[in-house]
């Protein structure tokens, strides 16, 4: 009877999997995510601030855990609009919005600039973060993210690599377009700025890791969970302060006093911050530095991009009194392409898109009916290969803007490859380089911006124009101005039935190219070439690195579809010297930028 019964319970006791009720629940949950304040302290940031809020839309970090905490002041700017309204549709996601606006007064006392900071700035800016962090404490916060409003978070898991360090007091390491970042690697007994033999290996990360520093600031994590913090105030300054009075130095001490340990990473690339202007800088000065770190990460990476719930108005572009700006760019290379576009909208400047002659789409009977012919006895100075089909492409391309412009009688003409790095404060040097060109009545044909100069030594300059020198012989076509006068002598020079490298044949023109049998070919070598100095743009990568690429060097030979060309061998690509048989520069020389 008894194994009956089991027998009869078997087919139910398999069917629930258990027999027991309470097993019948399902597993635990996950724990949630640590609750995280973002505070957010802006005044005066309207061009930085759509890219900003757009990398806080970002982050891989569920916003029901995420609290903002928001204030603004003095303010020339439209600043408090444009939080306002990123915070009007973006509110309803986050578990708790503070919003502490301050419309008046618009400046500090005893301040002579809105980049200049007085002590009664530093004073303010400490209550800010010392409220930001009350707010976190009261709402049992894990964790609060100081971020200034000029710092971009381009990477979305800057927030969840920062937790998983479980330090104390973390910053991500920030890029900007020269060696300044959000951490020291020494401080002075005074409290100052002290210069060690760490801190250029860890910002060119030489050394990766996460490192104990005596300062962080800009970007920096709290863990509000640790005992220590509760030691931890940004105002009023501890009792034994004696330091300069500035808010990320007094909050450095408070860090020091309540024995806790600052850290910066830099295992990845976490995003960027703006070089701080000077006191006596203005709003265009800061938003003109911001452009160049924006335009940085375009190639760097990862990129900015601005909030979709921001309006931005659109971009006033101009042609900066040249009658045309020209961006030659292959089809196949829509990548470059966006990145020029988006940059150049960013500088407001105009241009015209003019689609590259594709030279490795060429077979060898198209390039005879171009009428293309090699220069006689050309070889390439370094691989000693003839002309690639990329290198005829490039040609084509350069000679048809020449062409254009002397049809349409253009006065003078901008020319752009889709592959450069523009230096800070790019239009502005432009236009005041044009306009001391113009003043000084210089006869000139063509004006490198960007090149890399073959020879050692000192260049001419040019009297009565700042930055500029006579070009010597050059290689590259990044960039130049050409004037309708330099344009007819190159097209009247007829090269296309001598051709060798565009960038070979413009020093010829200039008479300053080292090899006699080729400068015997074309007669009249007048052209008036001249230089910016230093150089205004430079390639986005050179000759080794990563994601570099030419279509000119890696192709094939301009008559002989078989035979396949790189860069090896070529010095020509290279950053700096480029060979010691040519009196090249030297393998530690940097280009001018």
């Amino acid at each position: 009877m008894l194994l009956l019964c089991v027998a009869a319970l078997a087919p139910l006791l398999l069917r629930g999997g258990c027999y027991f009720s309470e097993e019948k629940f399902p597993e635990e949950s996950r724990v949630q995510p640590p609750a995280v304040v973002i505070a957010i302290i802006a005044r005066n940031q309207a061009h930085s601030l759509p890219f900003y809020l757009g990398a806080l839309e970002r982050l891989h970090y569920p916003r029901e855990r995420l609290s903002i905490w928001a204030a603004t002041d003095h303010n020339v700017d439209n600043t408090t609009a444009i939080l306002k309204e990123w915070l009007t549709v973006m509110q309803q996601f986050y578990h708790h919005v503070e919003w502490r606006p301050m419309e008046q007064p618009i400046s500090y006392v005893g301040e002579l600039g809105p980049k200049h900071w007085p002590n009664s700035r530093y004073e303010y800016v400490m209550k800010l973060k010392q409220g930001a962090l009350n707010y976190a404490r009261k709402r049992w916060a894990d964790y609060i993210l100081y971020l200034d409003t000029d710092n971009i978070l381009t990477n979305p898991d800057t927030l969840n690599l920062l937790i998983a360090e479980n330090k104390s007091v973390v910053a991500p390491m920030l890029d900007s377009p020269g060696a300044y970042s959000n951490f020291w690697c020494g401080i002075t007994p005074q409290g100052y700025y002290r210069r060690t033999a760490e801190y250029f290996p860890t910002r060119h990360r030489q050394r990766v890791g996460c490192f104990a520093v005596p300062m962080v600031h800009s970007s920096v994590l709290l863990d509000l969970r640790k005992e220590g913090m509760r030691k931890l105030n940004f105002y009023p300054p501890h009792k034994d302060y004696s330091w300069p009075y500035d808010d990320i130095i007094v909050f450095a001490f408070s860090c020091r006093a309540a024995e806790i340990q600052m850290y910066v990473c830099n295992k990845h690339r976490y995003g960027y911050l703006n070089v701080p202007p000077k006191p006596h800088h203005s709003l265009e000065d800061d938003r003109l530095n911001f452009v160049h770190v924006y335009l940085e990460s375009l190639i760097d990476g990862p990129p900015m991009s601005p909030s979709r719930y921001v309006h931005m108005s659109p971009k006033q572009r101009d042609l900066m009194g040249f009658d045309e700006i020209f961006l030659i760019n292959l089809r196949r290379r829509p990548d470059r392409l966006q990145r020029m576009l988006l940059s150049l909208n960013e500088l407001e400047i105009d241009v015209k898109v003019v689609d590259a002659v594709d030279g490795n789409a060429l077979n060898s009977s198209d390039i005879k009916l171009l009428g293309v012919d090699l220069l006689p006895g050309f070889y390439d100075p370094f691989s000693g290969r003839t002309l690639t089909k990329g290198e005829v492409g490039c040609f084509l391309s350069h000679y048809y803007i020449w062409k254009e412009m002397v049809d349409m009688q253009m006065d003078k003409a901008l020319i752009f490859e889709d592959d450069v790095r523009f230096a800070a404060n790019f239009k502005r040097r432009v236009l005041r380089l044009m306009e001391e060109v113009l003043q000084a009545e210089l006869d000139w044909d063509i004006i490198y911006l960007g090149r890399k100069q073959v020879k050692r030594g000192q260049e001419e300059p040019v009297d009565g124009v700042r930055n500029l020198v006579v070009a010597d012989y050059s290689y590259w076509t990044l960039s130049y101005a050409v004037s309708l006068q330099g344009a007819q002598k190159l097209v009247n020079a007829e090269p296309l039935s001598k051709m060798l490298p565009v960038d070979e044949f413009l020093p010829i023109m200039y008479d300053k190219h080292p090899d006699e049998d080729y400068k015997s070919h074309f007669l009249n070598r007048n052209l008036q070439a001249f230089s910016s100095h230093p150089l205004l743009v430079e390639p986005c990568h050179y000759a080794g690195e990563p994601h570099w690429v030419s279509d000119t060097e890696t192709s094939t030979l301009w008559d002989d579809d078989s035979v396949q060309t790189h860069w090896t061998g070529s010095h020509k690509t290279l950053k700096g010297a480029a060979g010691p048989q040519l009196e090249m520069l030297s393998s530690t020389y940097r280009d001018e930028l």
